[in-house]
């Protein structure tokens, strides 16, 4: 007993061309297959670490800056901010 119109898939003609553009997709040569997987391997991810390290490095900056600008223009005397014993 053979099977009744074997060679007819049954699929939807969508999946019929997804699974064609699949069988294409395998076809690509090893050079392209190096040459997207070094592209791949290239883009950077920054870790939550390295994004903490770049942030806590920006405000130490920032607030150093400050603090020079303010001692270079006289605006805060350090001075007002020693303790004088009481009288």
């Amino acid at each position: 007993m053979g099977k009744k119109d074997a060679n007819v898939s049954h699929c939807l003609p969508v999946d019929q061309y997804r699974k064609q553009i699949g069988k294409q997709d395998w076809k690509k040569s090893k050079k392209e297959i190096k040459k997207m997987k070094s592209r791949a391997d290239n883009t950077t991810v920054l870790s939550p670490q390295a994004i903490v390290f770049w942030m806590g490095l920006v405000i130490l900056s920032c607030s150093a800056g400050y603090f020079l600008l303010c001692w270079y223009t006289g605006t805060v005397a350090l001075e007002n901010f020693v303790d004088k014993p009481p009288v």
